[in-house]
């Protein structure tokens, strides 16, 4: 048989261990709450007439995107379907073409100069499902029929990274989708 014998001196030891414990644990966690960043995005629209088109338009809904408040993990973060595309129009002898860029990195609307860089922003390309990260220039997403009335809608997928150590704070871009 064993006795266990506990001293005001070892419940003291005790209860500051335990605290310091708590204070290191709670310390991390506001570190980690700190860290973590908002994104948003806001969709625009550009419409263009193409040679012979009659009344080609693109919306897009939502017109902002909230992509969450996130960890600066390094890890890429998807989120399928975000934004829905619809064109409309009526061409003849001509294509209608969808095309997207983005306004440039996300900026920190409280510290401009802390950015979270374009190339980690990624949209999926609607015929083959890969990758393509945003530009500043209009990039074809999809493109329809040559005579004919066009009403078709694309969901975008968006891919988004944040890179570590990014300093806490809500970040924006502007993605502009328009058609010709």
């Amino acid at each position: 048989m064993y006795e266990i014998i506990i001293t005001t001196g070892d419940i003291k030891k005790i209860v500051f261990a335990v605290s310091l414990v708590l204070l290191i644990l709670v310390s991390v966690l506001t570190v980690f709450a700190d860290n973590n960043t908002t994104n948003t995005t806001n969709n625009t629209t550009n419409r263009s007439m193409a040679p012979l088109g009659i009344g080609v338009a693109v919306t897009v809904s939502p017109s902002t995107v909230n992509l969450g408040t996130l960890m600066p993990d390094g890890t890429q973060h998807d989120y399928p379907g975000r934004a829905s595309v619809h064109v409309t129009g009526f061409n003849l002898f001509t294509y209608t073409n969808l095309y997207v860029r983005a306004s440039g990195a996300f900026v920190n609307t409280a510290d401009p100069s802390s950015t979270i860089p374009l190339s980690n922003f990624e949209y999926d390309n609607p015929d083959t499902g890969s990758e393509i990260p945003f530009t500043t220039s209009d990039v074809l997403v999809d493109r329809w029929g040559v005579i004919g009335f066009v009403d078709e809608t694309v969901s975008m997928n968006y891919h988004l990274t944040i890179p570590t150590f990014t300093t806490n704070g809500t970040y924006t871009t502007t993605i502009t989708y328009s058609v010709t």
